[in-house]
C-alpha cells in the first residue's frame, strides 16, 4: 500500500518512523542517473544557448534528433525497450540538469515522456494502440497531451467533443485546446474530449499530420520562453477506435487522469522549479562575496544573512520534499505528497528568487542582455523570476491546487477514514539538535491542532457548504503543506546526523526552515479562525457591477 503522511497528519498524527524510513537509491540507479545527466549536458552544450532561447529563438530540430537518439526520449523505459532504465528520481535529475540549463528544454522532455508514448506502453495490451504509439517512439516523435480548453483548466468536463463517426469505426474529434506543452512540435498528441454518446471524458490518440489538426498559434508568456507551447484546434479529426482509451476501470493504472498527471506535473513544475532556486542561490551566494559597502562586506550584514540563510534553507527543504516524494515508486509511490509538491517547490523557488533579485537589486532586475552589453555579469536572475512565475501557475494554479488538495483530504473525514499509523505521539528524535527538537515537539502540536480544525469543520458543515468555503480550504492545505515540509526536512536532518555526526550545517538548515515555515502558519492559523469578512464578496461584487467604480476613479 502507497504511504499516505498527509492523510495521517490531517487526522492528527505524525508517523515519524514512516517518515525517517525510506529507500535509499542503489548504486545502479546513481551511476544510470549520473551517466544521463553528464550526456545530457553534452548536449545542451552543443545545441542550446540559453540567452538565445529566452531573447525568442526556438529549440531546434537538431536538439530532438539528438535527445531521441540518446535515449531522452523514453527515460523510463527499460534500456532494451530504447529508453534510458531510469529511476523516477534519477528522471527527476535529467529533468533538473535540463532546467538549469534552459527551462525550455526541462518543460519539452517533461511534457513528453510524462504523458507520451513510453508512460502508456508498459500497459498496454496487444493491438493498434500499442503499434501506434511504438511507431512514434522508435521514430523519436515528440508528443504532447491535450487537455486544457479555452473556458479554463479548472473545469472538470471537456467541451471538446468526439461524435461517433457515420461508418462508426471511430469518432470525429472537435474543439480547441491552449496552453499545450510541445502543441506545436508534437507529432502524437493524446487528447481529452468528452464522448458524445456517452458523456464520459475519453483520451484519443491524434496524429498531427491528420486531416482537420492544425496549430493556431504559439503562446508567448512574460517567462518560460522558447518552450513549444500552443493553441490547437481540431475540426472533424478522425481517430478510430483502436486509437482512443476510455475512463474504464480496467484503465486504472494507465489513466490519463490521476497518476499520470501527478508525476507530470513533478517533472514538469518541480524540477525546473528546483533548478531555478538552486542556481538563484548560488547567484546570491557569489554577489554577495564580491560586494562591500561602507567597506564592510556585503555578507557582513545582518538582512543579508537573513536572506542567504532562508533562501538556503527553502532550497533544502524542496530538496527533501523531492527526495521523499520520489523514493518510492509503482504502487508504494505517495501520490498525495506528490502533489503536494508542486505548491512546495514552486512557492519556494519564489521566495529563492525574489530574494535573489532584491539582494541583486538593479541589477538583479536588468536583463541579463543588458548586463552583458556593459560588460558586467550577466547573471539572469530576472529571467528565472519570471520563469518561476509560470511554474506558480503551471500544472494548476497554486491556489486553486491547494483548494483541491484540501477538499481531497476533508473528505476522509466525511468517509470515516481513519489514520494509518495510531498510537502514542512521536518518540523523540536524539539526533536532532536542541533546537530541532523544539520544532518536531511544535510540529506534534500543530498536527494534531490541524485535526480538531479538521473534525469540527466537517462535523459543523455538511461537504457542499464546507466546499463553497474556498478561502478555509486554501488555508487548510497550506497549513497540511507547511507541516509536512517541516517533517521531511526534520526527518532527513535525523538521518543525516544519525549518518554522521559532523552535520551541523543541516541542523541549521532545518532550523532556520522550521522557523520561517512557523512564522508562515502563525499568520495561517489566524486566518483558519475566523470567517471571511461580509465586505469582501460584497466589494468584489459590487465592482464586478461597477457600482464602486467613481470611489476608485482617479
Amino acid at each position: 500500500m502507497p504511504l499516505n503522511i498527509l492523510r495521517d497528519m490531517i487526522h492528527g498524527t505524525l508517523p515519524w518512523d514512516r517518515l525517517c524510513a525510506l529507500p535509499e537509491a542503489s548504486d545502479a540507479d546513481r551511476r544510470s542517473a549520473d551517466q544521463a545527466v553528464a550526456a545530457l549536458q553534452e548536449i545542451l552544450d552543443e545545441h542550446v544557448d540559453p540567452r538565445a532561447v529566452d531573447a525568442g529563438r526556438p529549440l531546434d530540430d537538431a536538439l530532438v534528433r539528438a535527445l531521441a537518439d540518446a535515449g531522452f526520449l523514453a527515460m523510463l523505459l527499460p534500456r532494451e525497450d530504447g529508453g534510458l532504465g531510469l529511476s523516477e528520481h534519477g528522471a527527476f535529475r535529467v529533468y533538473e540538469t535540463a532546467a538549469a540549463h534552459s527551462p525550455a528544454v526541462s518543460m519539452m522532455l517533461a511534457g513528453h515522456n510524462s504523458l507520451g508514448p513510453s508512460t502508456y506502453l508498459p500497459t498496454l495490451p496487444e493491438g493498434p494502440l500499442r503499434d501506434l504509439l511504438a511507431r512514434h517512439l522508435a521514430e523519436g516523435s515528440l508528443s504532447a497531451i491535450a487537455s486544457t480548453e479555452p473556458e479554463g483548466a479548472a473545469n472538470t468536463g471537456r467541451t471538446a467533443v468526439a461524435r461517433r463517426s457515420a461508418d462508426g469505426t471511430g469518432h470525429l474529434l472537435s474543439g480547441d485546446k491552449v496552453f499545450i506543452t510541445n502543441g506545436s512540435r508534437a507529432r502524437l498528441l493524446a487528447v481529452t474530449a468528452t464522448i458524445e454518446e456517452s458523456g464520459q471524458v475519453g483520451l484519443f490518440f491524434v496524429e498531427a499530420s491528420a486531416p482537420g489538426f492544425e496549430v493556431v498559434a504559439e503562446h508567448e508568456f512574460m517567462g518560460l520562453h522558447g518552450a513549444p507551447t500552443a493553441h490547437i484546434r481540431m475540426t472533424d479529426v478522425f481517430v478510430p477506435d483502436g486509437h482512443m482509451v476510455s475512463a474504464h476501470e480496467q484503465w486504472r493504472t494507465a489513466s490519463p487522469f490521476a497518476e499520470l498527471h501527478t508525476l507530470a506535473r513533478v517533472y514538469l513544475i518541480s524540477a525546473p522549479s528546483m533548478a531555478l532556486a538552486r542556481r538563484s542561490l548560488a547567484w546570491a551566494r557569489d554577489w554577495v562575496a564580491t560586494r562591500r559597502v561602507d567597506g564592510k562586506e556585503l555578507g557582513s550584514y545582518e538582512a543579508v544573512q537573513c536572506m542567504i540563510a532562508a533562501s538556503a534553507a527553502d532550497v533544502y527543504a524542496m530538496d527533501s520534499a523531492v527526495r521523499w516524494a520520489l523514493a518510492r515508486q509503482g504502487a508504494e509511490a505517495p501520490l498525495w505528497e506528490r502533489d503536494a509538491l508542486k505548491n512546495i517547490t514552486s512557492m519556494g523557488a519564489w521566495r529563492v528568487t525574489d530574494r535573489t533579485v532584491s539582494l541583486l537589486g538593479a541589477q538583479g532586475y536588468e536583463s541579463a542582455r543588458g548586463k552583458a552589453a556593459r560588460g558586467v555579469p550577466d547573471l539572469p536572475a530576472e529571467q528565472a523570476q519570471r520563469d518561476v512565475r509560470g511554474l506558480r501557475i503551471g500544472g494548476g494554479v497554486d491556489f486553486n491546487l491547494d483548494r483541491v488538495l484540501a477538499a481531497r483530504l476533508l473528505a476522509t473525514y466525511y468517509r470515516g477514514e481513519q489514520p494509518g499509523a495510531t498510537g502514542p505521539v512521536t518518540p523523540r528524535a536524539t539526533a536532532l539538535s536542541a533546537a530541532n527538537q523544539g520544532h518536531l515537539a511544535q510540529v506534534e502540536r500543530d498536527v494534531r491542532r490541524l485535526a480538531d480544525a479538521c473534525r469540527a469543520l466537517t462535523a459543523t458543515l455538511p461537504p457542499a457548504e464546507l466546499l463553497a468555503r474556498q478561502e478555509t480550504l486554501i488555508t487548510v492545505n497550506r497549513i497540511v503543506t507547511e507541516l509536512f515540509s517541516q517533517a521531511v526536512v526534520l526527518a532527513r536532518t535525523a538521518h543525516t546526523a544519525s549518518a554522521d555526526a559532523a552535520s551541523p550545517l543541516a541542523q541549521d538548515l532545518a532550523d532556520v526552515h522550521c522557523d520561517a515555515s512557523q512564522g508562515r502558519l502563525a499568520g495561517l492559523w489566524d486566518r483558519l479562525a475566523r470567517d471571511v469578512p461580509a465586505a469582501y464578496p460584497r466589494l468584489a461584487q459590487a465592482w464586478m457591477d461597477g457600482e464602486s467604480a467613481g470611489l476608485l476613479h482617479i
